[in-house]
């Protein structure tokens, strides 16, 4: 692993970048359930009580390095869908879905922080990370909403018949966490959601690829067909 030093830079901002790079190095190598604040103070050339003037322990910097890949994740997505028209409901969500991916690869160690296995012994604070994490859906929601209301968006014929608790579940959620959308615009987000996530997860730990070769034409197509399903039809495939 390359030695990052701390060395005479006192900057707080600079010191705990720093910080999050070795954990992520850490991470790529070890796993998150391996990571260690003694031992990135040993990586970085500080002693351990120093580093606690930074983080208190693990799971805050755990809890960091979550919030900066939730806001991350939607950052790269939400730029990318604001140099599109508004209207344009089909492209925008076929983008958005192509650069969900993008990004989870090129960021391969925090996509798998954020949604891989759980680290044990943690416990995300939901008051902190729950925002953050509903960022991306909020994205993805706006554009279905706003498909739907231009009476583009036609969800498939099952998902008007959602189970009644999950309906419920749903319509719980979308005044709780700020939505207010109908809940069948939170089950079809939810139902694209997992579908993709599936794929991208897969190919993240290379079990795809053996299987399909091309991983992003079989993703793209899966990804028109999903669209497809509901009336959206893209132009820039």
């Amino acid at each position: 692993m390359a030695r990052i030093k701390i060395e005479a830079d006192k900057k707080r901002e600079v010191v705990i970048e720093r910080i999050k790079a070795v954990a992520r190095q850490q991470m790529q190598m070890e796993g998150a359930a391996a990571l260690s604040l003694r031992a990135i103070a040993r990586e970085l050339d500080i002693t351990a009580p120093a580093l606690y003037r930074y983080y208190a322990d693990r799971d805050a910097l755990i809890t960091d390095l979550i919030l900066d890949a939730f806001n991350a994740l939607a950052d790269y997505v939400e730029e990318r869908d604001h140099a599109l028209p508004p209207e344009q409901y089909a492209d925008r969500l076929y983008t958005a879905l192509i650069n969900y991916r993008q990004w989870s690869l090129d960021h391969a160690v925090d996509f798998e922080l954020i949604y891989g296995s759980p680290i044990p012994g943690y416990t995300a604070p939901a008051e902190l990370t729950v925002p953050a994490a509903a960022r991306m859906f909020h994205i993805i929601v706006g554009i279905l909403d706003g498909a739907y209301r231009a009476g583009i968006l036609k969800p498939t014929a099952h998902l008007e018949h959602i189970s009644p608790s999950v309906a419920a579940h749903l319509a719980q959620m979308s005044t709780a966490d700020g939505y207010n959308v109908p809940p069948i615009l939170l089950a079809v987000a939810s139902l694209g959601w997992a579908h993709i996530h599936g794929i991208i997860m897969l190919e993240v730990h290379h079990h795809l690829p053996p299987v399909v070769g091309d991983v992003d034409a079989f993703y793209r197509h899966d990804v028109l067909g999903l669209l497809e399903s509901m009336n959206m039809h893209p132009t820039i495939p």
